[in-house]
């Protein structure tokens, strides 16, 4: 009996010993599924305008409106907000009391050529931006009846601070940030006389051409203080920074697959994503790791994604 229940002691010591064994991954394996995988570019050399970006909004510089030639009830043709009116249509009609009255007095109809509505007729062309009175209103001579703008002449108004005025002119090239993205080049044309009292700015207008943005729509239009320089870069997302921004630094991948803190100085960033950085310790033949670097330690064991090829360098 006794031969027996040591037997069925040791049969599952054996067993547990055996379960504990299998559930545990290998050393080896752990320390691989804890390694960060991040991925890698190398540095190029990009070239970086000194720039700055104004704040701008569009507005149009050419505004009509259409007026009652004279006293009396408008008899409205349909127009509404937004529809498009050509120069010499007729936008509405207006007859007066004495006409009104005429009516009741002239049975024969000899008078009928006086009782016709007069015509009001659209000065120029443009969109209705407001149409002020309805079919049967009683207006006066002089009434704006509808607003019109003219669609061409669309233009935005950069907001200069004064303290840029000795290096930002007429005449200066710029570069247009549409909201969709894209850059559109283009020039500053003339100041207004005028600098906002409030905060200082004076408006530079930028011919826009033909476009869809309506008026009001805040853009950003960025000047160039000084010819390209060129100068080492790397992706954006690759620079930290502390929470005062005073210090900045990157990872820089050893041929050891460990991670590298780095300091370095941080400049100017391009349309493109890419910052300007200085340091003795990188070149163009190094690896920095662009993602997957937040909340690395020194030295730390990494798992690089191989190099796409690294960032191609461009001319903004």
């Amino acid at each position: 009996m006794y031969k027996k229940l040591h037997l069925i002691l040791g049969l599952g010591a054996f067993l547990f010993l055996q379960a504990a064994c299998s559930s545990a991954p290998p050393a080896d394996d752990a320390a691989v599924q804890s390694t960060p995988i991040v991925t890698v570019a190398k540095p190029v050399t990009h070239s970086f305008r000194n720039s700055v970006t104004f704040n701008a909004t569009t507005q149009y510089q050419q505004k009509s409106v259409i007026r009652a030639g004279l006293t009396g009830y408008l008899h409205h043709r349909g127009w509404k907000t937004g529809d498009r009116v050509k120069a010499g249509e007729v936008f509405c009609t207006i007859t007066s009391k004495e006409q009104e009255a005429l009516k009741n007095i002239d049975q024969t109809g000899i008078l009928e050529k006086f009782r016709a509505p007069i015509k009001v007729i659209a000065g120029s062309s443009g969109i209705i931006t407001a149409v002020n009175f309805q079919n049967g209103d009683y207006v006066s001579e002089g009434d704006v009846v509808a607003n019109l703008v003219q669609t061409s002449s669309l233009v935005l108004l950069v907001s200069v601070p004064v303290e840029y005025l000795n290096r930002v002119k007429a005449g200066s090239t710029c570069v247009i940030l549409m909201p969709d993205g894209k850059q559109v080049n283009s020039r500053l044309q003339s100041g207004l006389p005028t600098a906002d009292p409030a905060v200082q700015t004076q408006s530079f207008i930028v011919n826009l051409g033909a476009n869809n943005l309506p008026e009001g729509a805040n853009l950003k239009v960025m000047v160039p203080l000084s010819s390209a320089e060129q100068g080492m870069a790397v992706p954006v997302d690759a620079v930290q920074t502390d929470e005062t921004q005073e210090h900045f630094w990157v990872f820089k991948l050893g041929k050891d697959n460990r991670a590298y803190k780095v300091e370095v100085k941080a400049g100017k960033i391009s349309p493109d994503s890419l910052q300007e950085i200085q340091s003795s310790q990188l070149g163009v033949n190094d690896q920095v790791i662009v993602s997957g670097a937040y909340g690395l330690t020194d030295s730390s064991k990494v798992a690089p994604q191989p190099p796409k090829g690294g960032v191609s360098s461009s001319t903004p």
